[in-house]
C-alpha cells in the first residue's frame, strides 16, 4: 500500500472526490485542502535525520492556492511560490494543471521533472499514471 499526499483546492469536499476515493481502495491518502499543512507535509517526502519520508508520491490540483485569483497570477505564483517546495524532494510529483494556467506551466514542470495530467481528467489516467510512478513494492500491496 503506497502513501500518497493529495494537495486539493479549498472550496473541494473530500467526499466529493471522485479521485481521492479511488486511490483509496488500494492506497493509504492524505487529503488536505489546507496548503499550509499540504507544505508542512511536503517535506516529509525525503528522508532526513529529522523526519523521516513519509510519502511515496505527491498529487497537487493547481487550484489548490489561489483558486480565485487571475490565471496569469496563479500561474507566476505557482511557478516561484509552489514550486520551490516540491523541488530536491525524492518523491514522485504528479501536478493536475487546470486548463486555465496548463498552458503557462507545462513546460515549467517539465523541466523540473514533476509529471504533469491536464484537467479535466480521466480517472483511469491518473490512477494509471500514479501506479506507474510508484515503486513495485508498494503497488502490490
Amino acid at each position: 500500500m503506497a502513501r500518497i499526499l493529495y494537495g486539493a483546492p479549498e472550496t473541494e469536499r473530500e467526499e466529493e472526490n471522485n479521485l481521492v476515493a479511488r486511490l483509496r481502495k488500494k492506497h493509504k491518502v492524505e487529503y488536505l485542502n489546507d496548503f499550509l499543512g499540504f507544505v508542512f507535509e511536503i517535506s516529509r517526502c525525503k528522508d532526513s535525520r529529522l523526519l523521516p519520508q513519509k510519502y511515496d508520491l505527491v498529487v497537487y490540483d493547481t487550484k489548490s492556492y489561489g483558486e480565485n485569483w487571475l490565471p496569469e497570477v496563479r500561474a507566476e505564483h505557482f511557478k516561484h511560490t509552489i514550486t520551490p517546495y516540491f523541488e530536491k524532494k525524492e518523491t514522485p510529483i504528479i501536478i493536475l494543471a487546470d486548463a486555465e494556467i496548463k498552458d503557462e506551466i507545462e513546460n515549467w514542470i517539465e523541466k523540473r521533472a514533476f509529471h504533469c495530467l491536464a484537467q479535466p481528467y480521466s480517472i483511469d489516467e491518473v490512477v494509471k499514471k500514479v501506479n506507474s510512478l510508484l515503486p513495485k513494492a508498494r503497488r502490490k500491496k
